[in-house]
């Protein structure tokens, strides 16, 4: 795994923390920045460099902050120092916002990318290429946009079908909004053996949500689930890999009934269901499910 040393002035943060380094890190890179590793108390010059000096790549994120800022400047040095011709691809110049750049990049002319308008694919690409962080089996911009879809259907608690093709990071995309979104979103992957019977599959979704409590035999166990969601602020579940649901006899009418119920009536769940087909096309003609009022988020790899 490639170390990536993120080097930026804290007034482009937010697109940093927010696109670059999410990015970065479902590609496959391991991301090397301030805000992540820094520690109070200790020298943030001596911090700077110690962790700089981890780095296989050193990317930049230039703009006229960055190179008016005294400790930018520091670490933009420090790199190049590496490799001062640009020969070895250690240092990733990235042009965030037009600004003049300094003789030491303007000499040996680097091809750089051009992220001052981050919707265009093909610079992205030549980032992540160039940190060996290609893991995202789509385009940047794509797997933003599904991103952003997705958060906000579920900071609406609106339920919502992700379906991502196959070879598309979609893993990396549901631990990021697990761990960088106040969502609160359980998992519960149908790969899971404990998932195959009806009761497992909502046994192992009270466990996913820190639930400590027994369920009844069927068909028992559809109330006990139901007592433990009321008792809740409305919870929302991640259910991957929901292909396998059509191939499961065990999760039967009453099983979708009862979501139904808990999705549209009570408003006490919602769903991210993540498939390759889509949801409603894995549910039998008239099934209770297909009136449910899911949207849908598509991850498409790229051509």
């Amino acid at each position: 795994m490639t170390k990536t040393f993120v080097s930026y002035c804290h007034h482009q943060g937010d697109w940093v923390w927010g696109r670059l380094a999410p990015c970065l890190k479902a590609g496959g890179a391991e991301v090397l920045i301030d805000r992540e590793r820094f520690k109070l108390g200790k020298a943030l010059v001596g911090q700077m460099d110690a962790l700089q000096d981890q780095a296989d790549k050193h990317l930049l994120v230039l703009s006229a902050g960055y190179l008016s800022s005294p400790y930018c400047r520091h670490e933009m040095d420090r790199a190049i120092a590496l490799d001062p011709g640009f020969v070895s691809g250690i240092v990733v110049p990235v042009l965030r916002e037009a600004c003049t750049l300094p003789a030491s990049i303007t000499g040996p002319n680097p091809l750089y990318a051009d992220l001052r308008d981050d919707r265009q694919p093909d610079p992205w690409t030549q980032v992540l290429q160039s940190c060996d962080a290609t893991r995202l089996g789509t385009t940047a911009p794509a797997w933003l946009a599904a991103r952003d879809d997705l958060a906000r259907y579920l900071e609406r608690n609106q339920s919502v079908n992700l379906v991502a093709d196959n070879g598309v990071n979609w893993r990396a995309l549901l631990e990021h909004l697990v761990n960088d979104y106040p969502l609160g979103l359980a998992r519960v992957d149908l790969l899971d053996p404990d998932t195959t019977s009806r009761r497992g599959l909502l046994a192992t979704i009270a466990k996913a949500l820190g639930e400590r409590v027994a369920l009844s035999d069927e068909p028992r166990d559809l109330s006990d689930f139901k007592a433990r969601l009321m008792s809740r602020s409305n919870t929302r579940v991640a259910l991957t890999r929901f292909d396998l649901a059509p191939h499961r006899p065990y999760y039967d009418v009453d099983l979708f009934a009862a979501l139904f119920y808990l999705i549209m009536d009570m408003r006490k769940l919602t769903l991210l269901v993540q498939s390759h087909t889509p949801f409603t096309a894995l549910l039998p003609k008239d099934h209770p499910l297909t009136n449910t009022d899911i949207k849908t988020v598509e991850l498409r790899a790229r051509p």
